[in-house]
């Protein structure tokens, strides 16, 4: 990697004997932050930190064979060809805390543990009903929706101290889904197609600071920056049959997404000042941007039933990740340039259920799963290198909400909260930055949404 590369010519340039111990200790130990600390890319390889609509959140995203509402293109674009009426739905706000601990972050028995608010941008979906009005409920056949989802979102900026040393991580990740979608229903049946284009934007950094306490003038700094920006395209297709006034089945398939554009860039810079044993200021830095960031969503297949009877709702979904591997700048390996990023099959799962209580007032909880799709890392570089995604969480979640309806308006209030845990690498700063280690890590996400529409 070019972190390596730069840190190992750093190094070598001031290698001697003086270096067995004291600043060159904290030398190597700051080089394997900066490569260990700092993803080379953004790479979700949990796909639903956060749970896209209203009646779908509240229900652990169990809405493959519902998918009526504004939220339903998101989940199954054939659903909204059974909405009753045109919609416009509203996510106000949506507030949450992400929270989590790394094992042994930089060295044993110091780990470095993260807690901050995000907020999440307004997610909003427009549903238009016309066409003859043919079917048992008199609702019009043709359905068109205008979609903006926001369903990854996350911001992290956190610092640890132990001792003489310091480091601040910040992250900020956003992927915003904007398009449109067309319904038809042909009697139990509904067909629905869906086109969007995903705008993605990532950065992470780290700063560490290693200072002397006997000594000012000794110190050493690193600064490390990745930026990441795609744009791409993703298609889907949606059914959902009404096998009886009761059950309901649905199917969607979203694709791969196709990137249109990519940038990738990284900035690394070290910095040294050791007067006590004779070495003069220094550093070294490295800037690196037009490198490719190829998309990383692969091919979603989902699968849901629903079981409607009297004021209770039951609702069950099967999602499939396919794999995909991806390779950038793989002519660039020699310059620490590459990058290879690769999911695995991954099956998720929900359930949830409704209430309405008095025909206005509806209770909702679900359960959800949300399986990591990147490899599980492993110590064993050589013969079983990790792909760039080596951080592998397995998330469990669940849901509770509660809503109120008018003749034309519905208002949600609810939360979503999910648990993880998984392994991570990390690098002992007391033995080497080219040695690394399997960590436990763990995350607490848990957020408070409040969602509307109207109905006209």
């Amino acid at each position: 990697m070019v972190r390596a590369t730069m840190c190992n010519r750093w190094l070598s340039s001031r290698r001697s004997g003086a270096w067995n111990g004291g600043v060159g200790v904290v030398t190597i130990a700051a080089c394997g932050v900066l490569l260990g600390s700092v993803p080379a890319r953004a790479d979700s390889a949990n796909i639903r930190p956060y749970l896209v609509g209203s009646r779908a959140a509240g229900m652990g995203g169990a809405a493959t064979a519902l998918a009526d509402d504004g939220a339903g293109p998101y989940y199954n674009p054939g659903g909204i060809a059974f909405a009753l009426a045109s919609s416009l739905s509203l996510s106000a706000s949506v507030y949450g805390l992400v929270s989590g601990t790394q094992k042994d972050g930089l060295s044993t028995g110091h780990d470095f543990t993260f807690s901050d608010i995000n907020t999440f941008p307004v997610s909003t979906s427009a549903v238009f009903k016309w066409g003859p009005r043919a079917e048992p409920d008199g609702a019009p056949v043709n359905a068109l929706a205008v979609s903006i989802f926001v369903p990854e979102s996350e911001v992290l900026d956190d610092r640890r101290t132990a001792g003489a040393e310091t480091e601040f991580r910040t992250m900020s990740e956003q992927t915003i889904w904007a398009g449109m979608t067309y319904a038809r229903r042909f009697g139990r049946l509904g067909l629905g197609v869906s086109g969007y284009v995903l705008i993605g934007t990532s950065t992470a950094s780290l700063d560490y600071n290693s200072m002397n306490s006997a000594n000012s003038s000794d110190f050493f700094v690193v600064d490390a920056r990745t930026d990441q920006t795609v744009v791409g395209l993703v298609g889907a297709f949606g059914a959902r049959y009404d096998v009886s006034d009761h059950l309901k089945l649905g199917l969607s398939v979203f694709t791969q997404e196709a990137g249109i554009y990519q940038d990738r860039r990284y900035f690394g810079r070290a910095g040294i000042a050791a007067e006590d044993l004779g070495v003069a200021p220094g550093g070294a830095a490295i800037s690196q941007g037009g490198l490719h960031a190829s998309p990383t969503l692969p091919w979603r297949i989902q699968l849901g039933a629903a079981w409607v009877t009297g004021l209770w709702t039951f609702a069950a979904d099967a999602m499939f990740l396919l794999p995909l591997d991806v390779h950038d700048d793989a002519d660039r390996a020699s310059e620490g340039l590459a990058e290879h990023i690769k999911r695995n099959l991954v099956v998720n799962g929900s359930v949830g259920a409704e209430y309405v209580v008095r025909g206005k007032f509806p209770v909702r909880a679900g359960f959800f799963t949300d399986f990591a799709a990147s490899p599980s890392p492993h110590d064993d570089f050589g013969n079983n290198p990790n792909t760039t995604n080596y951080t592998h969480v397995n998330r469990y979640g669940g849901s509770i909400s509660i809503g109120y309806r008018t003749e034309h308006t519905a208002t949600d209030v609810g939360t979503i909260i999910s648990y993880g845990s998984g392994q991570t690498i990390r690098i002992e700063a007391a033995e080497n930055f080219a040695v690394r280690h399997v960590t436990n890590t763990t995350d607490l996400f848990a957020y408070i949404f409040l969602a509307s529409s109207y109905t006209f």
